[in-house]
């Protein structure tokens, strides 16, 4: 089976500001290696849609996301019938379980150490 790839607008808004902050800090040249490298990792998943991680069996969640992790980007993506659509991205500094379930991964601790709210 074939499968094709979508981005949602988010994504790729995101896929295209990564790519841009990666040119300004780092260089055309890394910015080009980071791109190949995660347009490679993604393009797998035509051939095996479930590389990536299932949220459901990791976080006991009730959906049918995956997610796959490249360079320090977390992918969240769905497989519908021959078509992987990636949902969303986020750097592995952002809580991405908060963002997208409102589910509250730090620690009251944490939050009284860094004083965050």
């Amino acid at each position: 089976m074939t499968r094709k790839i979508i981005y949602s607008k988010t994504a790729l808004s995101k896929r295209k500001s990564m790519k841009k902050e990666i040119k300004e800090r780092y260089g055309q040249e890394t910015a080009e290696k980071v791109s190949k490298r995660i347009s490679g990792t993604i393009a797998k998943l035509k051939q095996f849609p479930q590389l990536g991680i299932s949220m459901r069996e990791q976080y006991d969640l009730d959906c049918d996301y995956y997610m796959l992790y490249i360079v320090h980007n977390y992918f969240i993506y769905r497989i519908l019938n021959d078509t992987i659509i990636i949902l969303e991205i986020f750097h592995e500094k952002e809580d991405f379980m908060y963002h997208m379930f409102g589910i509250v991964t730090t620690s009251q601790e944490t939050v009284d150490f860094w004083d965050e709210e």
